[in-house]
C-alpha cells in the first residue's frame, strides 16, 4: 500500500467519547425520519452496560429501538445493591452480551408505546434479520462516504494521526515490534464529523463514530448522533470497518490503483531530464 505524509497528533479533532445509552423518552424530536446505531463493548462506567448494541429508527413520527445485550438497568443496580449488603465482591453485573441475537425491542407512536418485548426468542425471531441487514446497510453507507473523505483527501481536510504505543519498560523485558495507534478524522460539507481509531495498533478499526450538529440528541452529552461504535469486537462489523485506519494512513485501494495506473512511464522520465540509460554489462 502507498503512504501518505501525515499530519501531527495535536492538529487531530478533538473527540468527546461520552455517550448514553439510547433511551425513547429522552429522543429529542420524532418528526424527522432518521436512523442512529450504538455498540459498545467496552467497560467505561459501572453504571453504564458494557456489551450492547442499539438500532434506533424513526419513520413517520414512529420510533423503532431493536437492542442486542439489553440488561434491565434497574435489575442490575437492584443486584448491585444486594451485593454490597452481603459483602460479597462485585464483579460484571452487565450479564447479558452482544451475541447477534437482539432482545429487546420498543415501538412507540412518537411517544406512546406500541410494543415492548424483552425475549430474545421472540424478538430474534420477528426483528433479528431486520436489525442485522438495516445495522449493515446503514454502517456500510457511512464507511463509504468516511473512504470518499480519505480518496479526496486534499479538497476534505483529513486528518490522520499515527503515534507510537508505550513498550514494556521492566527489566529484560522481551524485545517487541512498535505498534502504533492511528486515528482518522474529517468532516463532510454538511458539517458531519467522521472519526476512526485503531487504538491497539493491531491494525483493526475497533471505534468508528458519526456525528451530526444539528441538536438531535437523546441526552447531555448522549454522544455521536448517527453512529457510535466503540471497541468493537464483532467479525461482521469488523468487516466493515476494521480497514479504516489502514485506508486513511496506507491510502484506500482506490487511490492506489489511481496512482499506478497514472504513474509515468521510466522511458518518459528518462527522455524529459535527458537521461542516458547506461550501457548493460554482461
Amino acid at each position: 500500500m502507498l503512504l501518505f505524509t501525515l499530519l501531527t497528533a495535536t492538529a487531530v479533532i478533538a473527540i468527546d467519547f461520552n455517550f448514553k445509552p439510547i433511551i425513547i423518552e429522552n429522543v429529542s424530536r420524532y418528526y424527522e425520519d432518521r436512523i442512529a446505531y450504538q455498540h459498545v463493548q467496552k467497560e467505561v462506567a459501572p453504571n453504564i452496560d458494557n456489551s450492547f448494541s442499539a438500532l434506533l429508527i424513526i419513520k413517520e413520527k414512529k420510533i423503532y429501538l431493536i437492542q442486542d445485550g439489553y440488561d434491565d438497568p434497574s435489575i442490575v443496580a437492584t443486584n448491585k445493591l444486594r451485593l454490597e449488603m452481603e459483602t460479597k465482591l462485585v464483579g460484571d453485573l452487565w450479564v447479558n452480551k452482544i451475541n447477534g441475537k437482539p432482545d429487546f425491542v420498543r415501538i412507540t407512536d412518537r411517544k406512546i408505546e406500541l410494543l415492548k418485548n424483552f425475549n430474545e426468542d421472540f424478538v430474534s425471531k420477528n426483528f433479528g434479520s431486520f436489525f442485522l441487514s438495516v445495522r449493515n446497510a446503514f454502517i456500510k453507507k457511512h464507511v463509504e462516504v468516511f473512504k470518499k473523505l480519505m480518496v479526496d483527501r486534499k479538497e476534505s481536510g483529513l486528518i490522520v494521526s499515527r503515534t507510537p504505543l508505550p513498550v514494556p519498560a521492566y527489566l529484560n523485558a522481551p524485545e517487541t515490534p512498535t505498534k502504533y495507534k492511528i486515528t482518522v478524522s474529517g468532516k463532510t460539507i454538511d458539517e458531519k464529523l467522521y472519526y476512526a481509531e485503531d487504538s491497539d495498533g493491531d491494525g483493526i478499526t475497533e471505534t468508528f463514530m458519526v456525528n451530526s450538529a444539528d441538536g438531535f440528541n437523546w441526552g447531555y452529552k448522549s454522544g455521536a448522533n448517527i453512529i457510535f461504535i466503540y471497541n468493537n469486537q464483532d467479525e461482521e462489523i469488523k468487516g466493515l470497518i476494521g480497514q479504516m485506519c489502514n485506508w486513511a494512513y496506507y491510502g484506500t485501494p482506490e487511490e492506489e490503483k489511481e496512482i499506478l495506473q497514472n504513474f509515468p512511464k521510466d522511458s518518459d522520465i528518462i527522455n524529459e531530464f535527458k537521461l542516458e540509460v547506461p550501457a548493460q554489462t554482461k
